[in-house]
């Protein structure tokens, strides 16, 4: 259950963030959603990642799948620099809903600071899903170190610490049971 004091947050995820829940436990993505707010990924981007299986797989997990708006798709095309037509995909989409973007892509979260866009970290989306009691610290723990085996390269062991640092500190200050 959602504390009724925090807004729902509405999401899109990039490829990287989607790709490691699916690898760590794609389970999560449901409870995310849940508990959380409505998480959405871009068709194509859902198309880059490989152990989906299919898009049916997603919607059961809770995943809203969505379609770019046509005007984005020829600025993305039009778009180069130092991020991907999927990434500018996801920026111009969470740009003209309102939603945040769930990256850890260090190139997409600049641009997406420098246009104004909300973010959000994938492992600070663990940590609001165990603030909204949607899952135990144990799982969050289990689950981030999953993540970190699985992409060693973009979750370091600085990020992981420091994720781990934030969900004890919700445990010790006696906030969460």
């Amino acid at each position: 259950m959602t504390h009724p004091h925090r807004s729902r947050r509405w999401m899109v995820m990039d490829a990287c963030v989607l790709i490691d829940f699916i690898k760590a436990d794609r389970d999560v993505l449901r409870l995310v959603s849940r508990h959380v707010g409505p998480l959405h990924v871009i068709s194509s981007v859902m198309l880059e990642v490989k152990d989906i299986g299919s898009e049916n797989n997603l919607v059961a997990l809770g995943v809203i799948v969505i379609e770019p708006e046509i005007e984005d798709a020829y600025v993305a095309a039009s778009l180069s620099g130092s991020i991907s037509f999927e990434d500018w995909l996801c920026l111009m989409t969470a740009k003209r809903h309102g939603f945040t973007c769930v990256t850890n892509d260090r190139s997409l979260r600049k641009v997406c600071i420098q246009q104004g866009v909300s973010l959000i970290w994938g492992l600070e989306l663990v940590a609001e899903l165990f603030e909204a009691d949607g899952i135990r610290i144990e799982e969050a723990e289990a689950f981030a170190r999953r993540i970190r085996q699985a992409n060693p390269r973009h979750i370091t062991e600085e990020i992981l610490s420091r994720f781990l640092d934030r969900i004890q500190l919700r445990v010790s200050s006696g906030l969460f049971p």
